[in-house]
């Protein structure tokens, strides 16, 4: 474990990694506090008060129904990032115990099961996989994380199995089973935590790509229903005024777009610290 002082000079010597880790906190920040920062209610609808250029009042204006946009884009911060998290997360936990196992007993029926239907799924882009997952379970906010989940499975099975594939040859694994450790064992003393960094680096990285077809699920009606401020439904209820105040779209797309850096950032350089290959 990392000293105090060794995690200073890290953040101070990786300029990437202290900026995606503030803009990451900023956020979550937002998200946690999103009650005391918005100055209106986010389902509330004012007909008068609908399509208002931004004012004090309004700071990123209304929308079609006269909700404030500025305090649905806050509230969406919750929704889409705890999907995201969520259906990642999920994932995983199931396809990185499936890569594992398949990976360990190589030369089962299992395996082969595993490896066809990975195979199968992964010939569809994560985006059209999550979007025919959703249109089989319909719209919510559990569907749309168990849509996600069930499109990101395929990625972390075939690189938990790789990585299984190849730790499983080291010397020290061969010296456990030797002794007779037993398989529970050694899953657990020697086999996971070697391979649990490159699963940790591409979740961090994979919960941009969730958030965003989150944002594209609920944007098309296939995710969170509306009216739930989620950055989709934000974005597709300003679309309708897109020809009048084409400046309503970029909120969303801003929040999106921050959250998707930060979080690339802070895979990229816990890649270059957890893997010991890139160092």
């Amino acid at each position: 474990m990392k000293s105090p002082r060794n995690l200073m000079r890290l953040l101070r010597y990786n300029i990437a990694l202290t900026v995606g880790l503030v803009m990451f906190l900023t956020i979550m920040g937002i998200a946690v506090f999103a009650p005391f920062l918005t100055p209106h209610d986010p389902l509330k609808v004012n007909i008068s008060d609908r399509i208002e250029p931004m004012t004090k009042n309004h700071p990123f204006g209304t929308d079609f129904w006269g909700r404030d946009i500025f305090s649905r884009v806050i509230y969406g911060s919750r929704y889409s990032l705890t999907i995201g998290f969520v259906s990642i997360g999920l994932s995983m936990f199931i396809g990185g115990g499936l890569g594992v196992l398949a990976g360990y007993h190589a030369n089962t029926r299992f395996a082969s099961l595993v490896i066809w239907i990975t195979d199968i799924t992964m010939a569809f882009p994560t985006y059209i996989l999550g979007a025919m997952v959703a249109m089989m379970f319909g719209p919510g906010i559990f569907n749309t994380i168990l849509a996600i989940a069930v499109a990101f499975v395929p990625r972390f099975t075939r690189l938990a199995r790789g990585t299984t594939l190849s730790v499983k040859e080291e010397l020290y694994i061969l010296a456990a089973k030797s002794i007779g450790m037993t398989d529970q064992r050694l899953f657990f003393i020697h086999l996971i935590p070697n391979i649990i960094s490159p699963l940790i680096v591409m979740a961090v990285i994979w919960t941009s790509s969730a958030i965003t077809i989150e944002v594209g699920l609920s944007f098309l009606g296939l995710g969170v229903p509306p009216p739930t401020p989620s950055w989709g439904n934000v974005l597709q209820d300003n679309l309708r005024v897109f020809v009048m105040d084409p400046v309503k779209v970029i909120w969303p797309c801003i929040a999106l777009a921050w959250i998707a850096q930060a979080l690339n950032l802070i895979g990229d350089r816990f890649r270059d610290v957890l893997d010991p290959r890139m160092k």
